[in-house]
C-alpha cells in the first residue's frame, strides 16, 4: 500500500472501500450534516442519523439535502439517541459511530460500556490525524482526548494505538517520537523516564517494525538540523509520523494550535474499540469532520 500523505489521498484510499456505514449521533449542526451529506453524495459511506427529526429536518432542508436519501431514526432523548447509535454498530447494521452535537463524554461513557458498549477488553486512546500545509506527510498526535495522565504500560498502549493508524495510512515502518520538555533523561520528570523505557521497549521487538525515539523535545521531533546541533542521531527527528505526548494537555494544545496557528486540518478518532469513534470538535469545520469520516472508514472493519 502507498503511504497516505494529505487528507485528498486519505479520502481516495477510503472511497475504494464499499458498504461501510456510519452511526451519526445527534447531528443537530450544519457542519456535522454538510460532512454527512458529502459522505454520502460521493459514495464515501452510507450514513444513518439517530436523533430527534424535529431538530434534523428543517437543518437538512436548509443545506438543501433531502430526507429520503438518508435512514433516519427518530429518537428524541439525546441519551437514548446515542444508546440507539450504538447499539447499531454492535448489531453490526453500522460500522462505525460518529459523534454530532453532543460532549464527548456524554458519548463515550455509554460507548465503552463494558456491558452495553463498543469496549473491546483493551486500553481505548484519542489521536489526531493531521494534515498541515506544506507538510510532505500526515502527522499523528495523541493522547489529546482521553487518557489523562497515561502511565508507561498505558503510554505503551496509546503508542500500540497509533502505530497501528500509521500502518493504516501506508507507512511501512513509523517513526514515533516520545515528547518531552527536554532530550535528556532526567529522573524528576517523569516524561523523560518514560520515553527512555518505550524506547527500550521498542529495541526488543514491543512495537514491531516501527522506530520510537525519547525523549525528545519539539525542536528535536520537527527538525533533523535542531537535533544534529544537540548531537541527537536519530531517523525519527525531521520524520515523525507519531507524536506521543507525556499528558492530555500537551497534546490537546498540540493539535489546536497547528490548526489555528498553520490552518491545519485535523481528523479525530478513538481507537481501540471493536469499532473507530469519531470525535471531531463541534468547532471542526465540514472538511476535518469529512476527514475523519474517511478515516474511520479506511479503520472500519466489515
Amino acid at each position: 500500500m502507498t503511504q497516505i500523505r494529505n487528507f485528498e489521498e486519505l479520502v481516495a484510499a477510503a472511497a475504494e472501500k464499499k458498504g461501510v456505514a456510519i452511526a451519526v449521533t445527534v447531528p443537530y449542526d450544519k457542519n456535522t450534516l454538510h460532512a454527512v451529506k458529502d459522505a454520502r453524495d460521493s459514495g464515501l459511506a452510507r450514513p444513518i442519523l439517530f436523533g430527534d427529526a424535529d431538530r434534523i429536518l428543517p437543518l437538512m432542508k436548509e443545506l438543501d439535502m433531502k430526507p429520503a436519501n438518508f435512514e433516519i431514526n427518530d429518537v428524541k432523548d439525546t441519551a437514548e439517541a446515542v444508546q440507539a447509535a450504538i447499539d447499531s454498530v454492535r448489531a453490526g447494521n453500522a460500522h462505525i459511530l460518529m459523534k454530532g452535537t453532543i460532549a464527548t463524554g456524554a458519548l463515550l461513557k455509554p460507548a465503552l460500556d463494558k456491558a452495553g458498549g463498543l469496549n473491546a477488553g483493551r486500553l481505548v486512546s484519542h489521536l489526531v490525524v493531521l494534515d498541515i500545509p506544506g507538510f510532505d506527510r500526515l502527522l499523528i498526535s495523541t493522547d489529546g482526548g482521553m487518557n489523562i495522565a497515561p502511565t508507561l504500560p498505558e503510554k505503551a498502549d496509546i503508542l500500540h494505538n497509533a502505530i497501528d493508524v500509521a500502518r493504516a495510512l501506508g507507512v511501512e515502518t513509523p517513526k514515533a517520537a516520545v515528547l518531552a520538555a527536554v532530550e535528556v533523561l532526567n529522573p524528576k520528570m517523569q516524561a523523560t523516564v518514560d520515553a527512555a523505557c518505550l524506547c527500550k521497549m521498542a529495541d526488543r521487538g514491543a512495537f514491531g517494525n516501527a522506530l520510537v525515539e525519547g525523549p525528545l523535545a519539539m525542536d528535536n521531533i520537527l527538525s533533523a538540523e535542531a537535533a544534529k546541533k544537540k548531537n541527537i542521531r536519530s531517523e525519527v527527528c525531521g520524520q515523525a509520523d507519531i507524536i506521543l505526548s507525556p499528558a492530555i494537555e500537551t497534546a490537546n494544545a498540540l493539535n489546536k494550535s497547528l490548526n489555528y496557528l498553520l490552518h491545519s486540518q485535523n481528523a479525530g478518532i478513538v481507537v481501540g474499540t471493536k469499532a473507530p469513534i469519531i470525535l471531531p470538535s463541534r468547532a471542526s469545520d465540514p472538511r476535518s469532520k469529512y476527514a475523519s469520516l474517511a478515516l474511520g472508514v479506511l479503520l472500519a472493519k466489515l
